[in-house]
């Protein structure tokens, strides 16, 4: 039992590093011409003024160059469609119906 703790024990400690937060890049540069695009573009496609912001802070200065060169690439993926979920759903029926039928039948 004493081996069974220390080992957990040791795994835990181990494992210490994979719960580390992700420091996020920090601008030096800025680019003031290009984070104007790119927000402009994201108030265009419905995200209010202090999200764009927040957004376009998160950018580093190579990815807010390469979305300002052409806005188009900047999209919105906030969720899935109606039928997506109807799909989705339909794909947990049948594969919950195949494991019950497997089991009980």
């Amino acid at each position: 039992m004493k081996k069974l703790l220390l080992g957990v024990a040791a795994f835990l400690i181990a494992a210490l590093p994979c719960l580390a937060d992700v420091i996020p890049t920090r601008r030096v540069e800025r680019n003031t011409a290009a984070e104007q695009k790119v927000k402009a573009r994201l108030e265009q496609l419905g995200v209010n003024a202090q999200e764009a912001d927040r957004q376009v802070s998160d950018l580093n200065v190579q990815d807010t160059a390469y979305f300002a060169q052409n806005p188009d690439r900047v999209q919105a993926a906030a969720g899935l469609y109606w039928y997506e979920w109807l799909g989705g759903l339909a794909f947990v029926a049948v594969i919950t119906a195949i494991i019950l039928i497997r089991v009980y039948g």
